[in-house]
């Protein structure tokens, strides 16, 4: 087990924890957008809750972009 390194840890998703926000991935050569919430954060992988019940690890190198998925941010205030 490699421990040199990961002490050094930054989360770099963090700000995103909660919000509804559209991860650009990459699938197979693909750039696919997926609306999601992240909900954690390893050294290699960002936790997001597609829906509730439902969460998956995407791997950190498959994501080229992150930002605030606007339709849902609006549609959830009061």
């Amino acid at each position: 087990m490699m421990t040199e390194g990961t002490s050094k840890f930054t989360p770099v998703y963090s700000a995103w924890f909660g919000k509804p926000v559209v991860l650009l991935v990459v699938i197979r050569q693909c750039q696919v957008p997926m609306p999601c919430r992240i909900v954690g954060e390893s050294v290699a992988d960002v936790r997001v809750r597609i829906q509730p019940g439902w969460e998956m690890d995407v791997r950190k190198e498959l994501i080229l972009a992150v930002e605030e998925d606007e339709a849902l941010a609006n549609a959830c205030v009061n």
